[in-house]
């Protein structure tokens, strides 16, 4: 297999890190985005061979742009995939109640988890029509499923899960659907996927790990091409019903 320019977000740990090292132990160039090239320093990340630090902070959308900027230095000839997996899973204490909305905690995860993806992956759009693998992929999350979710409420419940995040990742799929009816016809291929209950910082109570998460994602995504239905896909590659 001819190695591919892949781009990741959210890459300085978790996750992230865990696909930018799949990547590139296979041999890709991979840029990969991180909040501070210094705050990367001395972690795994500095030491991968292919790999090039991007800094991009979601928090502050005004970063997009000259990420976008860099990324273009680094790939003139383009990119083949934007893996979209930067997102947050609570922003302030009281989240998850809706006795207790904050007005300015739902809109910071909203902007992390639904408009910086976006914004960022229209952006990259002309880098990706450049190449001919042209493909994007949201990680999404099971508890944007309406059926997960009502099957198990009582759990996320006791887990203190903040509604935000599932509607985030709700908005998150909705935003791929549209991205796909929109770029399917020219011949991209748009996966929304949920990675696992992952083991990780932002969730202790995982049950399997970075690794087995990315490693099992990267097989679904080369498996799917752009002729084939557009579905809310699970990292095991089952089909999630919304």
């Amino acid at each position: 297999m001819s190695s591919k320019v892949i781009v990741v977000t959210g890459a300085n740990r978790g996750i992230g890190l865990a696909l930018v090292e799949q990547f590139s132990n296979r041999g890709d160039i991979v840029i990969a985005t991180v909040r501070s090239k210094a705050k990367a320093g001395g972690t795994p990340l500095t030491t991968l061979p292919n790999v090039t630090l991007v800094e991009l902070d979601a928090d502050d959308l005004s970063t997009i742009d000259p990420a976008v900027e860099e990324i273009e230095k680094i790939a003139p000839d383009g990119i083949d995939e934007v893996w979209n997996n930067l997102a947050v899973y609570n922003h302030g204490q009281n989240s998850s109640s809706v006795r207790n909305v904050v007005p300015d905690d739902i809109q910071m995860v909203l902007q992390v988890n639904v408009i910086a993806p976006a914004y960022f992956s229209s952006k990259l759009l002309a880098l990706l029509e450049k190449r001919t693998t042209k493909k994007i992929v949201f990680v999404s999350s099971v508890v944007a499923s309406f059926e997960f979710t009502k099957s198990f409420g009582e759990v996320l419940s006791q887990m203190g899960a903040p509604f935000v995040y599932g509607a985030s990742k709700s908005a998150l799929n909705m935003t791929a659907l549209y991205f796909h009816q929109q770029l399917n016809p020219s011949g991209f291929t748009i996966v929304p996927i949920h990675p696992g209950i992952v083991l990780t910082g932002m969730n202790p109570r995982g049950a399997i790990s970075t690794e087995e998460s990315a490693t099992k994602m990267v097989d679904v995504v080369d498996s799917v091409s752009s002729k084939e239905d557009f579905v809310l896909r699970s990292y095991d590659g089952s089909i999630i019903g919304w």
